[in-house]
């Protein structure tokens, strides 16, 4: 959480060690990307690809082997009219309410069927805001019903300026936090986990989410902004790092992420070089939550841009490994909201290099900094909905002034590829199904969209052929596919052989496509995710 303009990074990362009071352990290890790596070699998609509950996106070029006609569209979350849904308002949050933690939902649970874990970054500061005199903070607790609405539920277990009525569930944490949910852990008292920065890497554990014990420190090499996932294919855990490494093509030391595993949570490997930014893009890469979505790994990466602004806006990136990340697209996932046209910067001591002033009303709430839910997105009926924290603090002012809000999409809405007015085809690698059915989800409310299924030498197999399928024509999250004259028999026929399906669009978008009964979630609880079904 570098406050100030950071001309030497890895300097400033250095003295906020030593000033945090981690100076008794190492410090984290410079990468070398030309020893350790995971990102390489680039992964290729295998032949054929399985194609069974778990849905297929077309974020990338993955499953895609030609289009001809289409545009690949990525759609920025939809932001809640009532943003920010949830703000400081006690004395323990001071300033600022950060989801440097976790909302989970569970349609099962009644009045608190949505929880949320989230930061209060509180630090000590001079009279002016020129300085930060100590860092401070705790973990808190809110519930809701609707999602929208939100409750501080009185815990009565940390005491805070005499009383322990509030909402605090981890006391003494002034800086990362990533809270995930474990199911299937055999130790109920591990089923919530937590991996908190407080002098170094710190575990913590809870059987509610609620009451939390210290495990104590864990061999994380990394600063802050570093956080914990659940890898249900290789069925470890694995850590997105904040780390500098010795990039080979300047020799100079810059900020990127690293990568650990665990199959504990506790023990972890070392760690590794996964990614950067180009040296002369300007921008970094400060932050890469990790999640895994129906049969990919999609990642929160934060953008950073020092120069002019100190801006931190979020991006929307892919791999198919959780090892090699590529971002699709230059847009920003989750949008920074601009300042008024009108307004006027004025230099004061906690803004010294871009004149927004965080406690200026005019500022938006999200208009400096914007950070994610750790495990991603929340599946609420056929939406995802994707809380998300934003500041009026860019990255160079003090103090951060922070509150909640909420994105939506439609569901397997990051991205489609769309045709116009000319029909627009796409043809699949080589696949293999594994279910009696075919759906996609797609919007051809303006259009249509026909399916053909092809044989290994891409010819048409009948009785799947385009002029047999029936044109879909409404918007849908879950059409089946249907072709004149076939049967669930002859479908079954396909299980096992390879094929290529290919989609005729025109004025319409695709999102996904899958075999078989849609599967059902919630929270990412992605323990229990089993991929290619």
């Amino acid at each position: 959480m570098c406050e100030k303009k950071c001309r030497h990074p890895l300097l400033v990362m250095l003295l906020l060690w030593f000033v945090d009071g981690s100076q008794t352990h190492a410090l984290p290890p410079v990468l070398d990307p030309t020893k350790s790596r995971v990102d390489q070699p680039v992964p290729e998609a295998p032949t054929p690809i399985v194609v069974g509950r778990s849905k297929r996106l077309f974020v990338n070029d993955w499953v895609v082997e030609q289009m001809d006609g289409m545009v690949r569209t990525m759609h920025a979350v939809s932001k809640h009219p009532d943003n920010p849904l949830f703000r400081p308002e006690e004395s323990w949050e001071g300033h600022n309410v950060l989801l440097f933690g976790t909302v989970m939902y569970d349609p099962h649970r009644e009045d608190d069927r949505f929880r949320m874990w989230y930061l209060c970054y509180d630090p000590l500061y001079n009279e002016d805001y020129s300085e930060r005199i100590k860092k401070q903070g705790r973990i808190c607790y809110a519930t809701s019903r609707d999602g929208i609405h939100w409750d501080r539920p009185q815990l009565g277990i940390h005491e805070f300026a005499g009383s322990t009525n509030n909402n605090i569930v981890i006391a003494g944490v002034p800086d990362s936090t990533c809270i995930v949910y474990d199911p299937l852990d055999s130790d109920p008292a591990r089923r919530y986990k937590a991996q908190i920065r407080n002098l170094g890497h710190r575990a913590y554990f809870s059987p509610d989410g609620i009451h939390w014990t210290e495990y104590g420190r864990i061999p994380i090499d990394a600063y802050d902004r570093s956080t914990v996932h659940w890898d249900p294919v290789q069925r470890m855990w694995c850590a997105s790092t904040k780390s500098f490494f010795r990039d080979p093509s300047t020799g100079t030391d810059r900020r990127g992420r690293g990568y650990q595993e665990s199959s504990d949570f506790v023990n972890w490997g070392p760690v590794s070089f996964m990614c950067a930014t180009p040296a002369d893009s300007g921008e970094m890469v400060y932050n890469l939550e990790v999640f895994y979505y129906e049969s990919m790994f999609l990642g929160i990466w934060g953008r950073y841009v020092a120069d002019p602004d100190a801006l931190l806006d979020i991006q929307l990136a892919v791999s198919p490994n959780g090892k090699h990340w590529e971002r699709p697209f230059d847009e920003a996932w989750i949008p920074l909201s601009p300042l008024p046209a009108d307004y006027v910067r004025v230099k004061l001591p906690h803004t010294p290099q871009t004149g927004v002033d965080p406690f200026d009303e005019r500022v938006p709430w999200d208009y400096g900094n914007n950070s994610a839910s750790s495990m991603g997105p929340v599946r609420v009926g056929d939406e995802l909905w994707m809380y998300y924290s934003g500041r009026r603090t860019d990255h160079a002012s003090s103090p951060h002034v922070g509150a909640i809000g909420l994105g939506t999409l439609r569901l397997d809405g990051f991205v489609s590829l769309d045709a116009a007015d000319e029909e627009g085809v796409v043809l699949t690698r080589p696949l293999r199904l594994l279910h009696g059915s075919l759906h996609v989800n797609a919007d051809a409310s303006e259009g249509s969209l026909q399916v053909e299924i092809l044989d290994d030498q891409g010819i048409p197999l009948l009785p799947f052929t385009r002029d047999n399928c029936e044109p879909i024509c409404t918007d849908d999250v879950r059409h089946l596919v249907r072709w004149r004259g076939a049967k669930v028999m002859d479908f079954e026929e396909l299980n096992g052989r390879e094929i290529r399906l290919r989609f005729h669009l025109q004025n319409a978008e695709l999102y996904s496509f899958w075999t078989g009964e849609e599967m059902s979630w919630s929270t990412p609880d992605t323990t229990t995710w089993k991929p290619g079904e």
